[in-house]
């Protein structure tokens, strides 16, 4: 977990800090969750937080939000020792992936900080070659609007990442229309093609023209891929084509 410093401007891949702490981790449907942000002031001078807003989603980009109580306003002492503790409660109504999103107003900042968590970890089997990973795209204008979705990632020698948005695969950069308000089903689809082990991170952002919307990120982790019999082989390319979903957890990354 990392401290939220009130001087740190955040801008892109805002989406996958660390400041963010969710217990219980995973949390779990009709189980109230705990939500912890850490703020410290390393200035010389003490600051108003005069509000924190926070949101959580389905796992996705351009989605709807729902919004949680506004916290403050409170001051925090100019003391780089100091951490600040802001815990607020929500209780999941059902299953799937989250994404959480908190802006952090100041008093003496022209823009909030905006920080967040929707890292989903895939912790795989030896076995596994193939990954589906479900998320929802939105337009969240309110008028008919180009989405392009960029991909990216760290680790990814030996992987095959692509796209599908509803029907059917797009590549990089291309252009969907969506109205005001609309959603649809998109997937991440991972195949790797190498026997090591695998450690990769995958980076999906959205854009309206050319103007950066959200992102999420996808981690996977295997161990080395170790021989098997070939009717294990068999048996197990079924397995995989498995989406990688859990209908009873709630995970806010």
């Amino acid at each position: 977990m990392d401290d939220m410093q009130l001087n740190r401007v955040m801008r892109r891949r805002a989406y996958t800090s660390q400041s963010i702490v969710v217990t219980p981790d995973p949390p779990q449907v009709g189980v109230a969750t705990t939500i912890s942000i850490h703020l410290k002031n390393p200035g010389s001078e003490a600051v108003t937080v005069s509000r924190i807003e926070t949101k959580i989603a389905q796992f996705g980009m351009g989605v709807c939000w729902e919004q949680l109580p506004v916290v403050g306003p409170f001051q925090l002492p100019a003391d780089p020792a100091h951490i600040e503790e802001i815990n607020m409660e929500w209780t999941p109504k059902q299953g799937g992936h989250r994404c959480l999103r908190a802006n952090i107003h100041i008093e003496t900042l022209p823009e909030a900080l905006r920080i967040g968590r929707n890292l989903q970890v895939i912790e795989s089997e030896a076995g596994r070659t193939r990954w589906q990973i479900p998320f929802h795209l939105g337009n969240p204008e309110a008028e008919r609007m180009p989405v392009a979705l960029e991909i990216g990632g760290e680790n990814m020698v030996g992987l095959m990442a692509h796209m599908i948005v509803g029907p059917r695969m797009i590549q990089p950069g291309e252009q969907i229309w969506l109205n005001p308000g609309e959603e649809v089903d998109a997937q991440l689809l991972v195949r790797a093609r190498t026997a090591d082990a695998i450690a990769s991170v995958h980076t999906i952002e959205a854009f309206i023209n050319g103007r950066f919307l959200d992102g999420i990120q996808i981690e996977i982790h295997r161990p080395a891929l170790i021989a098997r019999p070939p009717l294990y082989r068999a048996v197990h390319s079924l397995e995989q084509e498995e989406p990688v979903t859990n209908k009873s957890l709630v995970i806010v990354r």
